[in-house]
């Protein structure tokens, strides 16, 4: 009897204290990015951004417009299959200067429709133009291939 019990306060109680201890600290900070509430300044330079902080308050935070970019998708052939680019979608938006995330839904219900593109146009300045085929920001190829070019070429790699 001695032996279960002191192997039960050795590594049971331990291992429970440590499950509920990590539970707490999940639900401590799930999801609190969701932005409930955004306002600009009068310059449109500031974002004052409202999210839940801790299980029921909310709280204020200030961002700078230049230093908020939406994240890259991972697959850029996949834009178009993405949530964040259906109307219905989420935004994920990151800081570069304090490194939060903060998650738009991308309804327009959810948007004052006169601020929405500009927001959009500001927020995705580091990688707008990455998914033209020829026209990139580390490459532009300035002439693309004729009809008698790319014969050529697809025909090149048969043996004949």
């Amino acid at each position: 009897m001695n032996i279960q019990y002191s192997v039960k306060r050795t590594i049971g109680r331990p291992g429970h204290t440590m499950y509920i201890l990590t539970c707490l600290a999940l639900l401590q900070n799930i999801n609190f990015d969701y932005v409930t509430k955004m306002t600009y300044n009068k310059d449109k330079d500031i974002v004052f951004v409202t999210r839940p902080d801790g299980l029921w308050g909310e709280q204020e935070y200030v961002y700078e417009m230049h230093h908020l970019e939406q994240t890259v998708p991972a697959a850029v052939t996949a834009w178009k299959d993405l949530t964040m680019q259906r109307n219905d979608g989420i935004l994920n938006i990151y800081c570069m200067s304090t490194r939060d995330y903060l998650k738009f839904y991308g309804e327009d219900k959810y948007w004052n429709m006169d601020v929405k593109e500009d927001f959009m146009n500001q927020t995705t300045t580091m990688w707008r133009g990455i998914g033209d085929k020829y026209n990139g920001q580390i490459f532009k190829i300035n002439h693309r291939a004729n009809e008698e070019t790319a014969l050529m070429v697809s025909l090149s790699h048969f043996n004949f």
